[in-house]
Order: C-alpha cells, then structure tokens, then sequence
C-alpha cells in the first residue's frame, strides 16, 4: 500500500489512466485539478512509461490535492481568468476526483472545484466542461440597490436560480414569486418557463435578475401585465420619418444619420439576445 493507506501506486496509475478516458456527458460532473500538483502525482506514481525513475520517492509525494494555483486570491470559490486546459489544470471525472481525494486529501480550507458537462453548438452539438461560469447579479424588487452576484452553470434553470434567489433573500416558501430579467432601468422581461436552462433563456455574463413577491392582497407590484416595458410603447421614441424623406435619388433628405438614429433607438429598446 502506499503512504496513507491509498491503493499501491500501479494500482491508482491504471485506475486514473482509465478514468481520463471517460467520454463527456451532458449532465456529468467534472472536477479541475491544478496542473502542477498533478504532474507532482504523475512522477510519485511513474504514470509514464519513460519517467519512472522517481517511483515512490517520498521527494516528489505530492501530497493532499492543491488548487491555490488556480484561485483567485481570497477567493475559495472562484478560479482566476484565462486559464488553459491541460497547461494550468487537469479535467477528471466524478469517480477519478473521488479517488484521488480519498488517497491524498484535499489541502485544508479549500473546495472542490466542480464544473458540469453542457451541450454546445448550434447544429452540430458537442459536449464540453463549463469551466467558466456565467455570472449573475441578483436583486429583489422591493430593493434594487442590494445585489447579489452568484455563478450558475448554462445547464442550470431558471428554477433553480429562483430557488437560490428565495434563499438568498430569506423568502419564505409558501410566498409566491416571479423572475424577471432586468435589461435597462425600465426594462423587464418575466422569465416564466421554470424548466428553460440559462442557455435556453439567453442569459449572459452580468445579466441582472429581479425577483417580485405577490403582495398580501393577491395583487403584484409591477402589475398583472407579463411585462414591464412592451415593443409597443417603445415605438413611440422612434425618430419621425416622412414618406418624402425615403426617396432614393442623390437629394434623399433620409441620410446615413437617419440610419444611425434608427440603430441606437432598435439597440436601446429592443436587445438582441442569442438563440438558445
């Protein structure tokens, strides 16, 4: 056996060597291992062929498992920007992190970095780890200046950001609530389907979330209407354009700043949002 009462090194060798071959799944959970601790392991246990003249020296035992490397400081939870796949961490699966933990330890005050395994591509889909998670910032109706900001994978739902929300916000469960997307100051869109992914509802990075409760008389404070700001009140803040002006000959009064005005009102009043 070797130190700590982990299986022997060829043992953990051929178990994790399988392990890093299991296909990605939609769903499944990843786990991130800081690449310097992980070559460290790789020479403790001659994981190749031609690097196994430091087997089992107890100078190269790597010791518990040792993400610092890659979180941001002060920060237990959050992993620093760009970092590179198979350069500054390892990706293992669910049952390879569980092993390695269970013969190293993890380094004392630090967490697993788990991420999941999300479907992408338009047409031709592929499974990827989301390695970088989208973040949100989170607020309550009744107090928009107290934001919150939470990380969510693009597989989780809407519900689940609610559920979050609820608990965040000390909303008791038995109080019905509504989420709304928060766009510009006056803009709001609900977001009703509980089961939409944050992909699937067009949710990006820094996008702000309000969450409503219905009022003791059974009346809600933005209203019964589905949403706060509608297309149509919107058009009104369109620039007036006469018919005489679209004329297409070299003395068109409907000039290139008429196009300009045109595009900043239609990027003000109506975000564009990527197709889910």
């Amino acid at each position: 056996m070797a130190e700590g009462g982990a299986a022997d090194l060829d043992t953990q060798r051929g178990e994790v060597v399988t392990l890093l071959k299991t296909q990605l799944r939609k769903g499944d959970t990843w786990y991130l291992i800081d690449s310097h601790w992980f070559k460290q392991w790789k020479k403790y246990v001659g994981f190749d062929s031609w690097d196994k003249y430091q087997m089992g020296d107890q100078n190269v035992y790597p010791g518990p498992v040792d993400n610092s490397g890659l979180l941001k400081d002060g920060d237990v939870l959050a992993i620093k920007e760009h970092l590179i796949d198979e350069l500054d961490y390892i990706l293992v699966p669910t049952e390879g992190w569980n092993k390695l933990v269970s013969w190293y330890g993890l380094t004392e005050g630090q967490e697993p970095i788990a991420r999941k395994v999300v479907e992408q591509g338009m047409f031709v889909k592929h499974c990827k780890v989301e390695v970088y998670l989208t973040e949100l910032k989170l607020c309550e109706d009744s107090n928009m200046d107290n934001v919150i900001t939470r990380r969510f994978s693009k597989a989780d739902t809407i519900d689940t950001i609610e559920k979050e929300m609820r608990k965040l916000f000390s909303i008791p469960d038995e109080k019905e609530t509504r989420l709304w997307n928060k766009y510009m100051s006056n803009t709001f869109e609900p977001l009703n389907k509980p089961d939409s992914t944050i992909q699937d509802a067009g949710l990006y990075q820094g996008q702000v979330l309000v969450i409503e409760q219905k009022n003791e008389d059974g009346t809600w404070p933005r209203g019964s209407s589905t949403q706060k700001s509608s297309g149509a009140s919107n058009l009104s803040a369109l620039p007036k354009i006469s018919p005489s002006s679209l004329t297409n000959n070299h003395n068109s009064s409907f000039s290139s700043r008429n196009l300009y005005d045109l595009h900043t009102v239609f990027s003000v009043h109506f975000p564009v949002q990527c197709l889910g």
